[in-house]
């Protein structure tokens, strides 16, 4: 693999650099150190690695985008992890569902499990497709446990 290297710094962008190495929190910082390295001191991936503790690869994409539009990249960058599929309105009909007794929902059984409760949101087509773990997790938010009986 050919080396990678951040491009030129700018006096301004240095200045800039350092002040978010200070000021910038954890993740900033170690990101404005890396590019420091590795722009003006010319430091290795592989070398940038060990000393900010990012992977080599997290610190080549964060040099290419650098290289492509400079600290505002650094700065603002994008949002990690699984975006929310489901607001607030979504969430309060699963749980006014939860609420009511599956029997009120025309249903056969007494109780709500994660998997029926699933497969109920689904047919009924109050959503797409959710999974029982998300349906644990929007119970734990609002303090719902499915073995006591919490119907209206």
């Amino acid at each position: 693999m050919r080396p990678i290297f951040a491009r030129v710094i700018y006096p301004q962008e240095e200045r800039k650099l350092r002040q978010l190495i200070k000021h910038g929190g954890a993740q900033i910082s170690k990101r404005a150190k890396a590019i420091i390295l590795s722009s003006i001191h010319r430091y290795s991936v592989a070398e940038i690695s060990r000393m900010v503790n990012f992977h080599p690869n997290h610190l080549r994409k964060w040099i290419h985008r650098f290289n492509q539009s400079g600290i505002v990249s650094i700065i603002n960058s994008p949002e990690s992890g699984v975006q929310k599929k489901f607001d607030k309105k979504i969430k309060e009909k699963i749980i006014s569902i939860v609420r009511k007794s599956p029997r009120k929902c025309g249903l056969l059984f007494s109780y709500w499990t994660l998997y029926k409760l699933k497969h109920y949101l689904e047919e009924q087509k109050i959503v797409d497709k959710i999974s029982h773990e998300t349906i644990r997790r929007i119970l734990k938010e609002y303090q719902i446990n499915l073995r006591r009986k919490q119907f209206n």
